[in-house]
């Protein structure tokens, strides 16, 4: 064979071998937007993504080697989506559930059971159209009890975080009860909450709005999210912004472990866990993390790229181009990655010993 011809040979081999690991992080061949998933109590990996008024959900039994095609659960006219608002899920040993808000300002639960049929939509607030800004957050203990939390604006017109509870897999939900109502008239209006429950527990993560100042904070339950504690502010400094940060950073527990948080500053990432000096990471929004086994892992977008920090690592590595990373654990310290790239979803497993 000529030499012109073993080299085109291996051009186009070395070609074929980037593109293949390059298409291997597609999930899909359909587009999507806001993808959110979770991994449930036996493994399995739920990931849910809106597109123009429509929610899709699919599912993965290989930890993220495979995902099923993505199923249509509904179209919900005028699906908020974009700007982290997107329908969150959630999952027992018995139902998916996935939780999105319209832009009349109503939230409806969408269930998934054993048959693998999704039940009608309920709506879940018990006042029409007061979450208008459509954020809110999901969470369950895996054993059928769910807890759901979104920005409020009933009697008063100002955002504040109201909450729901179901203990039946998802088939029907409490009467809403007040979360949190700052002092200050009203809780940053633009950054997603998030949320974790952990058994009788419940954590809830918000940006607030306090003398000009749009801190962290976190509240928490010890009733599977009937009542709440008093707030506590995350972190030792300050934010004092007269805008909205459009960031509202995301929390994780591993087993035996507290909760830590990642969150942003002016440009800057943290983490903190409550009561502890806040610890910088890298300048960057929209950060998600998971505490996996020994290992802390938290993805970020900035300038165009997603980029992973694993604790004790020198430097964040680059998982390519995108914007709106969302982490879970796995099993064995591992976690899986998913985020958006121009409409396509992609989607990557990571480890320590990466």
């Amino acid at each position: 064979m000529r030499p012109t011809k073993v080299l085109l040979s291996v051009a186009i081999l070395l070609f074929l071998g980037w593109y293949s690991a390059y298409a291997q992080n597609a999930l899909f061949a359909q587009t999507g937007m806001q993808p959110a998933l979770t991994t449930g109590p036996d493994g399995v990996l739920h990931l849910v993504f809106g597109k123009g008024n429509a929610i899709y959900y699919a599912y993965s039994n290989d930890e993220g080697a495979n995902f099923s095609v993505p199923e249509l659960v509904d179209s919900l006219t005028g699906l908020h989506l974009g700007a982290s608002r997107g329908p969150r899920i959630a999952a027992s040993r018995r139902s998916v559930v996935i939780t999105a808000i319209d832009r009349k300002g109503d939230l409806y639960a969408y269930t998934r059971g054993p048959a693998g049929r999704w039940a009608e939509p309920q709506r879940v607030n018990d006042v029409p159209e007061i979450a208008k800004e459509g954020f809110n957050a999901l969470t369950g203990d895996g054993e059928g009890n769910f807890f759901v939390t979104w920005l409020d604006l009933r009697q008063d017109k100002k955002n504040k975080l109201y909450g729901a509870t179901s203990s039946d897999d998802g088939k029907s939900w409490s009467a809403n009860r007040l979360v949190y109502r700052s002092p200050d008239s009203t809780v940053c209006e633009c950054c997603q909450p998030s949320a974790l429950m952990r058994g009788k527990e419940v954590f809830v993560m918000f940006r607030n709005w306090i003398d000009g100042s749009r801190d962290m904070y976190l509240i928490a339950s010890n009733d599977k999210g009937k009542t709440f504690r008093s707030p506590v502010k995350l972190g030792q400094g300050t934010w004092k912004l007269n805008a909205c940060p459009m960031d509202g950073g995301d929390l994780s527990a591993g087993a035996g472990k507290g909760i830590t948080t990642v969150w942003r500053r002016h440009n800057q990432l943290y983490l903190a866990r409550p009561g502890s000096e806040e610890q910088p990471i890298a300048q960057g929004r929209n950060a998600s993390i998971a505490v996996s086994g020994p290992g802390t892992y938290v993805v970020w977008q900035h300038e165009g790229n997603i980029w992973l920090n694993i604790a004790n690592q020198e430097k964040p590595e680059s998982l390519g181009a995108g914007r709106f990373p969302r982490l879970v654990a796995l099993s064995g310290g591992r976690a899986y990655c998913v985020w958006e790239d121009g409409g396509v979803l992609r989607g990557k497993v990571i480890a320590s010993n990466d």
